[in-house]
């Protein structure tokens, strides 16, 4: 009888032996490793080619580069012999991570025309299948707004694509704050863009006054003279307001205010508002950029160009858009390239480089189109110490291609992230398996049948 007490008890404690075994083994896989990848053409972006190049990952960042690494004797080696190493891309204005369980609905666009405190790190889900499908296109950093259709968005995050958990994603919170300047609301304030610039001055005169306010109470907390009676204060306590909270930073010059415009007529009116409230601000546009190029180098106020493929208009040559990135190289404009695509379109976002290979196409540099999907989308979102070129002590956001990201040809051969190997699967490869699976059963068996 105690025998037999004594099996079970020593079978009900395996279970958990397992279970503590299998957990050891997922910490010691799931930890940054050490890796070096040697023998590859490695592109820094910020400096010189390295042909025949190791690169050195430690810790999650980038340790050591130069033609002659000794692999520590933990070193996961991959020999990327005829392969081409670069940084990882960086897409900006995505929703990534914030589109939502399939079926579900994304987090995007709340209800309201003003909503700058709104926030897409609430929202964030490590398991968005955009994820997945986004880094397997060599995507290794994205900024995910809150949105786009209302004049006022809310707030933007940078996230790294890699992590169980939204805080060992986040790499910089309050990246930006959106408004869209050519948006209108029908049969309600604003329905033009008179209306839609003057709600925008109107909420950035009350973040200053709410700016002074703040100001004013935090020297009263600061007094020194802590003596008096706060029984027979009479003054009203100071009432918090989130929305305009959101916007002092905005106008103090610390957060930056992206303009989405659509046409000649909404770049003038945000340029006038950024010239007026003295912003630090990022402009994405398509239409009418020409006219306003000089004045964004001059102002050094970076561009999210989205226009590449917009169809011209009737006057205009049929390569008049696929030609603006080039000039705007020409004019010493600070800009990177918008795949565009919300809610189940951000899965289109791994197609970064398209628009900039039919720039590069029509007279744009390779280089600059590679630092415009790199360091030049780092720099607008001011996290370019971090990522966008493979440089020692940056994080360890690199990429294997088969060939230049600029030629469609080329593939992904392997991601790393923060020094993590990324698995090559995603929602789109699984489908791909499965209805291929299906597809070759089928044609097996009717031609056992003949």
């Amino acid at each position: 009888m105690n025998v037999m007490r004594l099996k079970i008890r020593v079978l009900a404690l395996v279970p958990s032996f397992v279970f503590c075994f299998l957990l050891a083994v997922w910490g010691v896989f799931a930890q940054e490793q050490t890796i070096l990848i040697k023998n590859g053409t490695l592109v820094p972006v910020v400096g010189n080619l390295i042909s025949n190049g190791s690169i050195l990952l430690e810790n999650g960042k980038i340790a050591e580069i130069g033609t002659d690494i000794t692999a520590p004797s933990d070193a996961y080696v991959i020999d990327a012999q005829g392969k081409f190493i670069y940084p990882g891309m960086v897409a900006l204005m995505t929703s990534i991570g914030v589109t939502g369980y399939p079926g579900a609905g994304n987090d995007q666009n709340e209800v309201g025309v003003s909503t700058p405190h709104m926030d897409p790190y609430d929202a964030l889900n490590p398991e968005d299948s955009t994820i997945e499908v986004t880094r397997m296109g060599g995507v290794t950093t994205v900024h995910t707004t809150s949105g786009s259709r209302n004049v006022f968005n809310g707030k933007s995050v940078v996230i790294n694509l890699e992590g169980n958990l939204a805080p060992e994603m986040l790499l910089k919170p309050y990246a930006a704050q959106i408004f869209n300047i050519g948006a209108r609301q029908t049969n309600r304030y604003p329905s033009t863009l008179p209306g839609t610039a003057s709600l925008i001055r109107d909420k950035l005169n009350n973040a200053v006054l709410y700016a002074e306010k703040l100001k004013k109470e935090k020297a009263k907390e600061n007094q020194k003279d802590k003596k008096a009676d706060k029984s027979k204060e009479t003054s009203s306590p100071f009432k918090r307001d989130l929305e305009m909270e959101a916007l002092v930073p905005v106008v103090s010059g610390k957060v930056p205010a992206l303009f989405l415009t659509s046409n000649e007529v909404t770049i003038r009116n945000a340029l006038n508002i950024i010239r007026e409230y003295k912003l630090k601000a990022i402009i994405q546009a398509g239409e009418g950029i020409q006219k306003y190029a000089d004045q964004l180098a001059a102002a050094k106020i970076p561009l999210i160009w989205a226009g590449t493929t917009i169809v011209p208009n009737r006057w205009q040559p049929f390569d008049f858009y696929y030609c603006m990135a080039g000039k705007l190289a020409q004019k010493g404009v600070l800009f990177t390239f918008a795949q565009g695509g919300f809610g189940s379109g951000s899965h289109g976002v791994r197609n970064l480089p398209v628009p900039a290979a039919l720039s590069v196409a029509h007279g744009l540099p390779e280089a600059e189109a590679i630092r415009a999907l790199t360091i030049n989308a780092a720099k607008i979102l001011g996290i370019d110490d971090k990522v966008g070129s493979l440089e020692v002590g940056k994080l360890a956001n690199v990429v294997i291609w088969s060939g230049s990201p600029i030629q469609m040809r080329s593939r992904v051969e392997t991601v790393i992230i923060a020094g993590k190997i990324i698995p090559m699967t995603s929602v789109q490869t699984r489908l791909r398996n499965k209805f291929d699976k299906i597809v070759r059963d089928r044609l097996n068996r009717k031609g056992k049948k003949k």
